[in-house]
């Protein structure tokens, strides 16, 4: 099997949220801030995609690069900006985040 050479490995981060927010534009705004101040402005242009929200708003899966993931963990625990966003566990494999069966449904 070969590999394409523009695939890219993947990371997710599932992602605790306090206050509770369910919209994701000020989530991810808070992420790119997060970013702006901890790495710079070039660092707020990182790729993610937000996969999942609890509909509660206190939980958020988040996809993005395995390159960029340690980058947006070190700006979450760092930013100061509500929401806060804490994270919970990250990892290669999406399905390993269903750590119980309510958290998804």
């Amino acid at each position: 099997m070969t590999r394409h050479p523009f695939s890219k490995k993947q990371s997710y981060i599932l992602l605790s949220i306090n206050p509770p927010c369910a919209d994701a534009l000020k989530l991810r705004k808070v992420m790119q801030d997060g970013l702006t101040e901890t790495f710079g402005i070039t660092a707020s242009g990182t790729y993610l995609d937000i996969l999942w929200i609890a509909e509660s708003g206190s939980e958020v899966v988040i996809r993005l690069s395995e390159e960029d993931a340690p980058k947006l963990m070190a700006a979450v625990v760092i930013t100061p900006a509500s929401p806060r966003l804490s994270a919970i566990k990250q990892t290669n494999f999406l399905p390993s985040l269903t750590l119980s069966k309510e958290r998804f449904t």
